[in-house]
């Protein structure tokens, strides 16, 4: 529906242009140009009728343009320490008793067959295992270590994870069980907050610090459940971060050595080293390929310096007979919810969703590689990815905060509240509804409604995006 233009508007609209032409710094233009823009919309409001709306504009509104100096870049970088601090004080200590409770959660149920840190527990054994020199990947080692420490299963947790994703554990293998307990949540915990600030800088475009990155960080339940079970999926969200900052830096090297993180989980984000590699030949980024070769090189060979045979250990766990191998687990995929739903022996139907995926992304590169940008693209590729991959877990989700910032930045800037937004309500359900049912429901297996959930969340937003002209 088009509305007219009334002549207030194009008399107020006259007013700015002539503003505009008179003052010549950027950040003033920008500013009055937001003037412009909402009190257009609230012409548009108070003529359909909808006043409660217009009344929130019209604050902003007056808020606007009774200030005496618009923000500009510079006072943004020139705010002091003290201003920061101030605006961060309340999540501070939020932080503080929020790391408390997940410590106090974890020390006091680690007895348990459910130990609230068990994924935490196959990386402290499997590294203190590879700095005494044992086998990492021995499940009889594992599970003398893990006894003693509290675990309370009638088998070991093994790491799965390849050889390499010990560069990253071998540190919390130094301590004692508690002691690295507790190092590896304050590290994951400030990974996840300082992910999140970073993305709202990139998505954004602004140096204001903000609460709401750290709301979102704190109420989304995946993340809640990384730091809860001691995964290490927040690494994966802190090599994304770093993939899109030293891209928007244009620091090739750094680029690539970002990417090579992601391999500490190299079948969550297939659908990204199918492109990666796409945009660097198409691009001749060499020094990209670099970074990833050196960085990715170094974390495969530092563990073969402590122990020669570690990766034949690694093959040999697989042939272990009576222990489960992960392709044997129940996981919240696509995948899982085929055997389970359908039956074993549809091996072909099992794996549908991945070759979808890979036949989509790489038509998807074909449409948009001559002006691929990273930040717009990523957030898609990576729920494409996880939505398919044949193996993941609901705590693997923490990778979709680039898409959660992208759209908490887009809603934010709107003139209308946030709940007239779908892409809002909508994300606020699932996340509701995930919480609730982790009350009743704790079998992974039920959650393959999840990432499709905030799959088809993500594609509402970019359609109220475009319905809004933007995209």
């Amino acid at each position: 529906m088009r509305f007219k233009a009334v002549p207030t508007s194009a008399l107020h609209n006259q007013q700015i242009q002539q503003l505009l032409s008179s003052v010549c710094t950027e950040p003033f233009k920008l500013w009055a140009k937001g003037v412009a823009r909402s009190v257009r919309m609230l012409e548009i409001c108070e003529s359909i009728g909808q006043t409660q709306v217009a009344g929130q504009i019209k604050r902003r509104v007056s808020r606007a343009e009774t200030s005496t100096e618009p923000q500009t870049h510079e006072n943004h970088l020139s705010l002091r320490p003290v201003d920061i601090i101030r605006s961060k004080g309340w999540a501070v200590f939020c932080l503080f008793g929020f790391l408390g409770a997940q410590f106090a959660f974890a020390q006091t149920s680690s007895s348990s067959d459910h130990s609230a840190a068990r994924d935490f527990m196959e990386y402290w054994a499997a590294s203190r295992l590879l700095v005494s020199g044992g086998n990492p990947y021995s499940p009889e080692a594992l599970f003398s270590l893990q006894q003693p420490a509290g675990w309370g299963g009638a088998a070991p947790v093994i790491m799965w994870n390849p050889p390499w994703t010990l560069l990253f554990t071998l540190p919390f293998g130094l301590f004692s069980y508690t002691t690295g307990q507790f190092c590896w949540l304050l590290a994951h915990v400030f990974l996840i907050l300082i992910s999140v600030q970073q993305l709202w800088s990139i998505y954004g475009n602004t140096t204001v610090p903000s609460r709401l990155p750290w709301l979102l960080a704190l109420t989304y339940v995946p993340a809640v459940f990384v730091l809860i079970i001691g995964q290490i999926s927040a690494v994966i969200l802190a090599g994304l971060t770093a993939f899109l900052y030293f891209e928007r830096k244009q620091k090739w090297f750094a680029m690539g050595a970002s990417a090579a993180v992601l391999s500490v989980k190299p079948h969550l984000l297939y659908l990204f080293w199918i492109v990666f590699v796409l945009w660097i030949w198409k691009n001749r980024q060499w020094r990209v390929i670099a970074g990833t070769a050196l960085i990715g090189l170094s974390a495969a060979l530092i563990p073969l310096l402590l122990d020669p045979q570690i990766y034949f250990q690694y093959f040999a766990l697989y042939t272990i007979p009576d222990i489960p191998r992960p392709l044997d687990w129940l996981t919240p995929t696509l995948r899982s919810a085929v055997r389970v739903f359908i039956g074993p022996g549809h091996a072909w139907l099992e794996f549908a969703p991945s070759v979808v995926a890979v036949a989509w992304v790489l038509y998807y590169w074909h449409q948009y590689k001559h002006g691929w940008a990273w930040r717009e693209q990523l957030p898609l590729i990576v729920l494409v990815s996880v939505v398919s991959s044949f193996f993941a877990w609901t705590y693997d989700q923490v990778a979709f905060f680039p898409a959660i910032i992208e759209a908490a930045i887009w809603i934010r800037q709107k003139p209308l509240p946030w709940h007239a937004f779908w892409a809002a309500r909508l994300y606020i359900a699932i996340n509701a509804c995930h919480a609730v049912l982790r009350i009743w429901v704790a079998d992974e297996l039920w959650y393959f409604w999840l990432a499709p959930a905030f799959f088809a969340n993500y594609l509402i937003f970019r359609w109220e995006v475009k319905k809004n002209g933007l995209l």
